[in-house]
């Protein structure tokens, strides 16, 4: 049976069209963003928490009005779901609130790489920083290289001698939003920062120098608490209301290295780094159970660090304590 030529040409004409379609629904499927989080409606909370004892808890919002979890969280999602439970689970107690030297020794010996050890931290921050009923707020930006910067220093450690390495190399460390950071923004928890990108502050070169990954930022009380006065702490326009892991919206995290105390005590890191004015790090480490150190003025330098005052202000550390 023979077609007539006008039927082939159509024919073929809408084959074209058809492919054509396919084609472009590919495309879609393939660009579009993965939904891991979902905002919700804080209302509820903040009504729950107008007769707290503590004036400063009594929440106008918990939930921030300006930040996408999606766009932090969709860039590692790929790396993160490739562990699994059981491989997270087999790792926790090597891990789970040990200190830095204890998880040395653990790398040292084969038991894990830094490579997991990243993995282990991102799979907690995942499971509980993207649940809106568990989350603490507290991460506000992610490094979307440090699984292959992870990678990079367990092939340089199988090349060198342990002897020659620092010891902070290889470890996962998260930094107040107050301190410049390469490839992500440092805004003070303020909307008027939210597209500041700027290059290292010096502590962030010397702890990138001797091996440390910054693994993100946190949050922190907007403008390190400087601005308002009886306002919530640990609270910023950029992250919204940091909780307390001890206590979702019972205790206080004390201020303004909120974000620092709070990821520590829910061990999203290892360390992290805080700042401090007046109380900025020993509040928050006293109030989420960790150890901070606010450093002798002009000890470390704060070249790259939002500044307030140029005779009291210093970053420090902050982390689990040494049995």
């Amino acid at each position: 049976m023979e077609y007539p030529k006008t039927k082939i040409s159509r024919l073929l004409l809408l084959l074209f069209f058809v492919s054509m379609m396919a084609c472009k629904q590919e495309k879609k499927t393939e660009n579009e963003e993965v939904i891991l989080w979902t905002p919700y409606n804080d209302s509820a909370e903040v009504a729950a928490n107008q007769d707290h004892e503590i004036g400063r808890m009594r929440y106008q919002l918990i939930q921030s009005k300006v930040l996408n979890k999606n766009k932090i969280f969709t860039p590692l999602y790929g790396e993160v779901s490739k562990m699994t439970e059981a491989d997270y689970n087999a790792l926790r107690s090597l891990i789970l609130e040990q200190d830095i030297p204890t998880i040395q020794s653990h790398i040292e010996s084969g038991m894990f790489t830094y490579e997991q050890l990243v993995l282990f931290y991102l799979y907690r921050i995942y499971t509980y920083e993207l649940d809106n009923t568990t989350t603490l707020n507290t991460i506000i930006a992610l490094n979307e290289n440090i699984v292959d910067e992870a990678r990079k220093l367990d092939q340089l450690r199988k090349e060198s001698v342990s002897e020659n390495r620092h010891p902070i190399y290889g470890m996962p460390i998260l930094l107040k939003d107050n301190i410049n950071t390469r490839g992500m923004t440092t805004t003070a928890g303020s909307i008027a920062l939210a597209k500041n990108v700027v290059e290292d502050a010096f502590v962030v070169r010397q702890l990138k120098h001797n091996g440390a990954l910054i693994l993100g930022k946190v949050n922190l009380s907007e403008w390190a608490y400087y601005l308002c006065k009886g306002c919530p702490v640990g609270y910023s326009a950029i992250g919204g209301q940091t909780l307390n892991p001890y206590g979702r919206r019972q205790f206080e995290t004390g201020g303004s290295s909120s974000g620092s105390g709070t990821s520590v005590a829910a061990n999203y890191a290892v360390a992290a780094v805080g700042t401090e004015t007046s109380g900025s790090i020993l509040s928050p480490s006293g109030q989420n159970s960790v150890v901070g150190l606010k450093p002798t003025i002009g000890l470390l330098s704060r070249s790259g660090i939002v500044p307030i005052s140029s005779t009291l202000d210093t970053p420090g550390p902050m982390t689990k304590k040494c049995d």
